[in-house]
């Protein structure tokens, strides 16, 4: 891929749009700019091996987990439960979700993790208060769900390019959609986390949902919003996006990433690009930032099974 700064125009664009204030009309966004770059997204998503989406309906704020309203008690328990998984030697992330069209009493409390989601419903929030990752009070949830960030506390893109996925996704996907915070990668937006799935998408824009949900709803990755699967490291997520009929991952060897696939396993190093790309990371900043985005290096090797 050829490396491309924003162009100048760009850029000098969305300097001067903060100079103007929010309210600008002309604004060039982070996601607009990450586009016109030609930045790759395989290999962007955050590195996850359990998820833990909680619902919390009122306003969020820019960082919503560290800074709400919930009970003391409430937070509490959810330090303890991340902490505990980060003391098994998994990565743990914690989400707040919303549908705010819909008036219900209950609250719902998502648990992912190695290709399962589980769900948990109570009036409130007392009774997560002793609940464990293994707890029977979970019902298992086969049917796909779609989290979308829309959080423009955080950035601007999440909201402006966020909300109306979230509308188009919930027009295909009904109850199963849901809004959530900051997923990691403003400049993808918009970004949907699906589960039990387990992979972050970027550029999903309202006018390729359709397509999307109907490669999704078949169990297939979209590729061509491929951010990666988050239980993988960096270099696997590119790896799984490059190697069409991969399966199953084998092994990350330091470069070089090994997949089964229907036709034995595929092998492939990973390295980044030789030459940067300097991308504007989100809403907030005005100053460049280089970036080596991952690459494929070379043809698969492949073994036949």
């Amino acid at each position: 891929m050829v490396s491309m700064r924003p162009t100048s125009a760009l850029l000098q664009s969305h300097v001067a749009s903060h100079c103007d204030g929010p309210m600008s009309d002309d604004r060039v966004y982070c996601s607009d700019l990450c586009l016109a770059s030609g930045e790759p997204m395989p290999g962007t998503a955050v590195e996850v091996d359990v998820w833990l989406l909680l619902e919390y309906r009122p306003a969020w704020k820019p960082k919503a987990i560290e800074d709400n309203d919930l009970a003391r008690r409430t937070r509490d328990w959810l330090d303890r439960t991340l902490a505990g998984i980060a003391k098994s030697g998994r990565k743990a992330r914690a989400q707040f979700i919303r549908r705010p069209e819909l008036d219900t009493d209950e609250t719902t409390l998502f648990i992912a993790e190695a290709g399962t989601l589980k769900r948990f419903r109570s009036l409130g929030y007392d009774d997560m208060q002793g609940l464990t990752l293994d707890s029977p009070r979970f019902e298992e949830v086969p049917e796909t769900h779609y989290f979308v960030c829309t959080n423009g506390q955080r950035d601007l893109c999440c909201a402006r390019y966020g909300l109306p996925a979230y509308a188009a996704l919930r027009t295909l996907a009904g109850s199963r959609t849901w809004q959530t915070t900051h997923l990691g990668g403003h400049r993808f937006a918009p970004n949907v986390l699906v589960l039990p799935q387990g992979a972050i998408y970027g550029r999903v824009f309202p006018e390729e949902v359709g397509a999307f949900v109907e490669t999704i709803e078949t169990g297939a990755l979209s590729r061509c919003h491929l951010r990666g699967r988050s239980a993988y490291s960096p270099e696997a997520q590119v790896a799984e996006a490059f190697l069409h009929g991969a399966q199953k991952l084998r092994s990350v060897d330091g470069p070089t990433v090994t997949f089964e696939t229907a036709n034995g396993t595929a092998a492939v190093d990973i390295q980044p690009a030789a030459t940067p790309l300097e991308i504007i990371a989100s809403c907030g900043r005005t100053e460049p930032e280089a970036v080596f985005p991952l690459q494929p290096v070379g043809r698969p090797r492949r073994e036949t099974a």
